[in-house]
């Protein structure tokens, strides 16, 4: 290659590389919701109670932005922690859970509802890059006195409640039919104004040099 070209194409590269390797999530967000009023629950896994007990779920886009679920307290305390685990793949009810998480992290709740459950808690994840419509299962376990809200309403046909000591005749006849009241948020990954003008300015490099090799390479005849 023509020294002079060589520096003009490497930059040209970076420029394209750095564009598309910096995104932000701030497009599209779609929020999906199931069982919203959901009143049975489930006692989560704990050291007394060991059981494995979670929601198998498919995101619709690129990024899961927020993961929520509808918590209770089975007794008078009405703070408890929960921890979530989200794994790659629909787990199925008495498997081994796999031994690495694609992410991990142990929330403080306050405010459970006694016998009962209340609204929306969202769980932080920040921007996790996950593969759209490829299923992936959240796993909770947490203070034994923490609950979770499930249902067999509803019917959310790409996952089901994760779960094996449920007393709900219809869970336990048809697994698939049940789901925890939860909700995700999914939104698609857009460039940067500034890495718009990278991606830009790398691809108007690469047009002038190939226009300065097409010149270069011109031969004349006297």
């Amino acid at each position: 290659m023509n020294r002079y070209l060589a520096l003009p194409l490497l930059l040209a590269t970076v420029c394209v590389s750095q564009a598309q390797a910096a995104t932000i999530v701030t497009a599209n967000p779609v929020t999906t919701t199931v069982n919203a009023n959901a009143s049975t629950t489930v006692t989560l896994s704990s050291v007394l109670q060991p059981d494995t007990i979670g929601q198998v779920f498919r995101p619709t886009q690129s990024y899961l932005t927020g993961l929520g679920f509808r918590f209770g307290s089975s007794t008078r305390t009405t703070t408890g922690t929960v921890t979530l685990s989200l794994y790659a793949g629909a787990i199925a009810p008495n498997a081994a859970l796999p031994a690495t998480a694609l992410f991990t992290q142990q929330y403080a709740l306050s405010d459970l509802v006694f016998r009962g459950v209340g609204s929306f808690t969202d769980l932080a994840i920040g921007t996790l890059g996950v593969t759209a419509n490829t299923d992936y299962t959240a796993v909770l376990s947490g203070s034994s006195n923490v609950t979770l809200a499930f249902g067999n309403g509803e019917g959310y046909a790409p996952g089901y409640l994760l779960q094996t000591k449920v007393n709900d005749l219809t869970c336990r006849n048809m697994p698939s039919a049940c789901d925890a009241s939860f909700r995700f948020t999914t939104a698609s990954p857009v460039p940067e104004p500034a890495n718009w003008a990278l991606l830009v300015g790398g691809f108007a490099v690469i047009g002038g040099t190939a226009r300065y090799r097409r010149r270069a390479t011109k031969v004349s005849f006297g």
